[in-house]
């Protein structure tokens, strides 16, 4: 097992500013409207929740991120949208019962066992079916993943020992993604922060990768082109604060 660290001042950004698009000094005229955003880039949000019965689920999701970074003194909040008829997913069913989840953000090393958890439905079987992909789902998602569950401390909801970075959040708001949507906006308000210490830098702020291959964690570009799918993260193209020196060293 994996030795993980708390961190109470959390600095993970979701690294959305992966968001560099190397669009160049784009003119006028190369911009064609296109009326779709699929492409924009998230981070692949593993959500574990216990159901009635007291089992551990998971499902991944990959429209959400940081709504708010906690620095004004208050705590940080996170968000992810369930989308389509929200009321039919199981994990929606059992966040609001218990107002308490985990956000698990895998790597790449497990990136094959976090897309199979939203290939399948956690929800219970009928009869004692076994865990097969005929039966529509599984009762244990876990039990073909070979991935281990372990209760929160903060929360009452289950963490992925495997992922390098899991948060514990309790629910704070679920609303309509608009009126009369039956997609849903999940709000977290995040409790406790758990990272693997490989992951971690000399002050103790969490790296989204290490030098080790497969260490990185996953992002979901949710286009509809041939590049839509699962990315790592890239290099590290400045720091934030001093990329830009050079423009206002000129104005001096």
């Amino acid at each position: 097992m994996k030795e993980r660290i708390y961190r109470a001042v959390l600095t993970l950004a979701f690294t959305l500013s992966w968001l560099s698009l190397h669009a160049g000094m784009a003119s006028a005229e190369s911009l064609r409207f296109t009326g779709s955003p699929h492409f924009l880039p998230a981070p692949l949000m593993v959500v574990g929740v216990y159901t009635p019965e007291g089992q551990a689920n998971f499902a991944p999701f990959h429209r959400g991120g940081i709504l708010a970074s906690g620095k004004d003194g208050g705590p940080m909040r996170i968000g992810f949208g369930i989308k389509g008829n929200a009321e039919k997913s199981w994990t929606y069913q059992c966040l609001k019962g218990t107002k308490a989840c985990t956000v698990n953000l895998p790597s790449v090393k497990y990136l094959a066992e976090a897309e199979l958890l939203g290939r399948y439905s956690g929800r219970p079987l009928s009869g004692d079916a076994p865990l097969l992909s005929e039966n529509g789902g599984f009762q244990d998602k876990l039990a073909v993943t070979k991935l281990t569950a372990v209760k929160g401390s903060a929360v009452n909801a289950p963490m992925i020992e495997e992922f390098p970075i899991s948060l514990e959040c309790e629910l704070e708001e679920d609303t309509p993604i608009a009126e009369g949507s039956k997609s849903r906006l999940m709000i977290l308000v995040v409790r406790k922060v758990w990272a693997d210490e490989a992951y971690l830098d000399a002050a103790g702020k969490i790296n989204p990768k290490t030098s080790e291959p497969d260490s990185s964690i996953v992002f979901f570009s949710h286009s509809h082109a041939a590049n839509g799918g699962f990315y790592g993260y890239g290099e590290l193209l400045g720091k934030s604060g001093t990329i830009s020196d050079a423009y206002r060293q000129k104005k001096k």
